[in-house]
């Protein structure tokens, strides 16, 4: 119910990209990327743990 694909997950990292920049903190790409998920169907009602698992794999992606 709350997953991404690679594709999705690649495309909030271009979208953080092009909206913040290549050099956010973790503090506030979190911020950022959790902005991005209320406005994806679902993942307003997510637990906790779900949003944290997701939050590190895109930071990977947009850190790496």
């Amino acid at each position: 119910m709350y997953t991404l694909t690679a594709d999705q997950k690649q495309q909030l990292v271009e979208i953080l990209v092009e909206d913040f920049g290549e050099g956010m903190e973790f503090e506030d790409f979190t911020d950022a990327l959790l902005g991005l998920l209320d406005d994806i169907a679902g993942f307003e009602t997510a637990p906790q743990t779900v949003i944290d698992k997701l939050t590190q794999q895109i930071w990977r992606k947009y850190h790496g």
